[in-house]
């Protein structure tokens, strides 16, 4: 999105045909949706890449090859289509999920092509809404985009694509290195569910990257106007990147923030796109820039921001024309030959047998990560599903494989499945009809934890050399380690280690933040733990060591726990980069002396000893960061020697709001959370982003030490307030202090 700042290039482009005089109408005709903080990360996306080089590509662009595509052509009749023939691009959907609703319906896919088309055809409904003085520019771009019917290898193939992976939760270039097709012959989509720039989907313009990274990667809920998605702005977001993809800048040129007045000196350098600042709300009557011929910014071209996408122009069509023909980009040529339209199947008369189904497997209780974790003894709800099957390809059947379940065998595809043992399990469908079979395994999908084994509290862990990360012969006394998303390959991440200890034992578990993906989370997670409501003390301590490697480094770490064998958590400790300090700064490996460890601690509140089991996690997201160890921890054992860390009023309260961001249909449920180390009353408020109170604070009666109290979230606001980021703050009877920060949609 996405050109740098230049001036405007001049006509590049014929004329318009002659202006209606009627002035455009005061109100918009659509309400964009909520939006992502960046709706489109084109241009960010593309300074990445060309890095120093990014000005030098983006001259020559516009210098060059842009006015060369941009010659003036014969004028045609609003919205009509262009002479010769129609422009048809091979197009293939990655969908990349979780097991969850983020694998998408194949009818969401279709109606996102439908859309798409619509859009570039000018078939879209909402063209009659353009404001009389831009009906004459409205351009065809005689696209038309087919769901590819062979795959690269000659396949037969739906054009939708489903590949399990966490990725989707953290997505951005990672994506294209589960599943790519040939970027030559295909225009790659992936689907998403968070992109990790934060923008609602991006590209790339044309040549300006490696092969490899061509295509358009895209949320999940601003595909198409059904499913997870929405009529409106959303519905249009893919025709933006496609319209990125075929060589359009943003109306306003290379400025990714909307609405400068500096933006007057950039512009697209299509001649019928009036110079503007570009908008974010739909305003009709928005002025185009000073100096423009024209009275009126094209708020509603497809390639702003303003939320009412309507039109292209007959520039920004030919633009796009002259890219995929003999002359144009060299990237996107072959896209629409007539070769590759055949070895793709979507050209015309190819009479193509059908698919086999693809099966998939759902359910709705997997993590974030994908993994359903449950104790053992409890049940999972599978769903299996048949994408692609034809109402005329007969019977559909199912055969499901469920090691370690109970059932172990089924041809049910809707089912509970009960799982007795403790263990790590994959489980397989096979779907069959008249057209053919096809399988999938998804490795590793149900973790069932123990509730009685592990180890019994008191207890102090050393991390010995011998006994971490696993005791030979005891797989419930095996602590895990384990990455997000958001961790490259070979990022570093928890391991044991034995270049030092707090306890001369010989050993400690140790991340090197400095060899970790930036803003990556890892975790340690701890076997099972046993407890009493008799145990005391009843926290749990342990000893760390940590230094930045820069003065800038935000490391943090967070202590929670877990009741129900690691499906839900609840964090108990959060320590930022200033408090994990324990030394200096260090540049080069970081060893900690004996006098660099500090003892901190985390309460086991009444509901976790009430339940009588507890699993412990160390999350660290690393950034910046040189080295973090932990060692000895003692579950339910007196502090050691050298005492808890100075300023522990952290770790002695605690706080959270659940869920966190709040909607409004959450709302009425959302509640939260409180406990102190010592009793009596506790009071909780709401501060916005000036320091004002908002609605009444709350406090508690007197409570016994370590016992959790829960207050409804509206008793503290009253009624909603407006959406944005507030400040929960608790206090105690002796003035200590703990913050969380609230997000309301």
């Amino acid at each position: 999105m996405c050109f740098s700042t230049r001036r405007r290039l001049g006509v590049l482009l014929a004329a318009a045909s002659l202006l209606l005089s009627a002035t455009p109408t005061a109100r918009a005709q659509d309400a964009p949706p909520t939006r992502p903080t960046t709706p489109c990360g084109t241009d960010a996306a593309m300074r990445e890449v060309l890095g120093a080089g990014y000005d030098a590509w983006m001259h020559d662009y516009t210098t060059r090859l842009v006015p060369a595509l941009s010659a003036p052509t014969a004028s045609r009749a609003p919205g009509s289509t262009p002479v010769g023939p129609r422009f048809i691009v091979p197009i293939v959907i990655h969908i990349i999920h979780t097991n969850g609703n983020n694998n998408i319906s194949e009818a969401q896919v279709y109606d996102a092509i439908r859309v798409l088309n619509e859009d570039y055809q000018t078939r879209n409904a909402d063209t009659a809404n353009v404001i009389p003085y831009f009906r004459p520019r409205i351009g065809n771009t005689n696209f038309e985009f087919r769901l590819a019917r062979r795959d690269p290898n000659g396949n037969c193939t739906n054009g939708i694509t489903r590949t399990y992976s966490t990725l989707t939760n953290s997505a951005g270039e990672n994506v294209k290195g589960l599943v790519t097709w040939d970027p030559a012959r295909y225009l790659n989509v992936w689907v998403v569910s968070t992109i990790a720039s934060g923008a609602a989907g991006y590209s790339y313009l044309p040549c300006g990257v490696g092969r490899s990274m061509e295509g358009i990667v895209i949320l999940n809920n601003y595909f198409g106007s059904i499913g997870l998605s929405s009529p409106g702005y959303a519905a249009h977001a893919l025709g933006h990147e496609v319209g990125h993809y075929m060589g359009l800048p943003h109306t306003w040129g290379g400025s990714n923030t909307p609405g400068l007045a500096s933006n007057c000196s950039t512009d697209d350098g299509i001649a019928d796109t009036p110079n503007t600042t570009g908008s974010t709300s739909c305003n009709l009557q928005q002025r185009a820039c000073a100096g423009s011929p024209d009275t009126y910014a094209n708020t509603q071209n497809f390639m702003d921001y303003a939320g009412c996408p309507h039109m292209y122009t007959t520039g920004q069509a030919t633009l796009m024309n002259r890219g995929v023909s003999p002359g144009g980009y060299s990237c996107r040529q072959q896209l629409v030959a007539a070769a590759t339209l055949q070895s793709t199947g979507v050209a015309d008369g190819l009479n193509l047998p059908a698919c086999p189904p693809t099966a998939s497997i759902r359910t709705s209780t997997a993590g974030p990560d994908g993994v359903v974790r449950l104790c053992a003894g409890g049940a999972v709800a599978f769903r299996g599903e048949a994408f692609g099957h034809q109402p005329n390809a007969g019977t559909l059947t199912y055969a499901w494989s469920f090691p370690g379940g109970q059932p172990a065998t089924s041809a049910n595809p809707v089912l509970n499945v009960t799982y007795p043992t403790p263990g790590i399990y994959d489980v397989t469908l096979t779907v069959t009809d008249a057209n053919g079979t096809d399988s999938t395994t998804q490795a590793r999908l149900v973790a069932v934890g123990s509730v009685t084994g592990g180890y019994t509290a008191p207890l102090t862990f050393g991390f010995e050399p011998t006994r971490f990360p696993e005791v030979t012969g005891d797989s419930l006394k095996t602590w895990a380690f384990s990455r997000d998303a958001t961790a490259s390959a070979g990022s570093a991440s928890w391991e044991p280690t034995t270049v030092a200890s707090s306890d001369n034992d010989g050993g400690a578990a140790r991340i090197r933040l400095r060899s970790a993906t930036a803003r990556s989370n890892h975790y340690l997670v701890s076997p099972n733990l046993n407890v009493t409501p008799a145990l005391t003390p009843n926290r749990v301590y342990f000893k760390r060591a940590y230094t930045p490697a820069t003065a800038s480094a935000s490391d943090v770490l967070v202590v929670s726990t877990s009741i129900d064998c690691g499906r839900t958590w609840v964090p108990r400790l959060t320590r930022n980069a200033a408090a994990l300090r324990t030394s200096p700064s260090v540049a080069g490996i970081y060893v900690p002396l004996p006098t660099q460890w500090v003892q901190d601690s985390v309460p086991l509140v009444s509901s976790v000893l009430s339940a009588g089991h507890v699993l412990l996690r160390f999350a660290v997201t690393a950034n910046g960061g040189n080295a973090l160890y932990i060692d000895e921890i003692r579950v339910g054992r007196p502090a050691a020697p050298n005492g808890l860390l100075a300023g522990t009023d952290a770790s002695a309260l605690t706080l959270m709001v659940i869920p966190n961001p709040v909607d409004g249909a959450d709302m009425a449920a959302a509640a939260v959370r409180v406990s102190a180390a010592t009793a009596g009353p506790l009071t909780v408020r709401v501060l916005d982003v000036t320091g004002r109170a908002v609605g009444q604070p709350w406090t508690t009666a007197p409570t016994l030490a370590n016992s959790e109290r829960t207050v409804p979230l509206r008793t503290l606001l009253g009624t909603r307030p407006a959406a944005g980021l507030y400040l929960l703050e608790l206090r105690d009877s002796t003035g200590q202090r703990r913050t969380q920060r609230l997000v309301i949609n």
